[in-house]
Parts: C-alpha cells; structure tokens; sequence
C-alpha cells in the first residue's frame, strides 16, 4: 500500500528540491487547502450564492505554489 522509503524516494525528493521534513510539511498543507476548499465547494454546491470563488481560489493557490 506504500511505498518503500528506498532511492526512489530520496530520487523524487531531489527532484522537487525538498529536504524530507520540507517535503512533508508542504504536502500537508496542501492536502489541507485541498480539503478546505473540497468542503466550501460542497457547502457552495448546496448554497450556490456562497463561496462563489471556493474552486478558483483553490486552483491559484496550488497554481502559484
């Protein structure tokens, strides 16, 4: 189910430029911003007046990382 933390892990960690703890911590945080933004569509789907700009936000935001 994972992946073993072998040199295609350390391989993928060069290539993005990230330290492992780096790497993690900016993975969290957009698995966070991700589900964030999955909660406000589904609340925008049901109250289509609200949170308007909940998808577009979430796309810039992975965009400009």
């Amino acid at each position: 189910m994972f992946p073993e933390f072998d040199c295609d892990t350390m391989k993928h960690l060069e290539e993005v430029g990230m330290g492992y703890f780096q790497h993690m911590f900016v993975a969290f945080g957009l698995a966070f911003r991700f589900t964030f933004g999955a909660i406000l569509l589904i609340i925008h789907a049901f109250l289509p007046n609200i949170f308007v700009d909940a998808g577009k936000k979430t796309v810039e935001y992975y965009n400009s990382r």
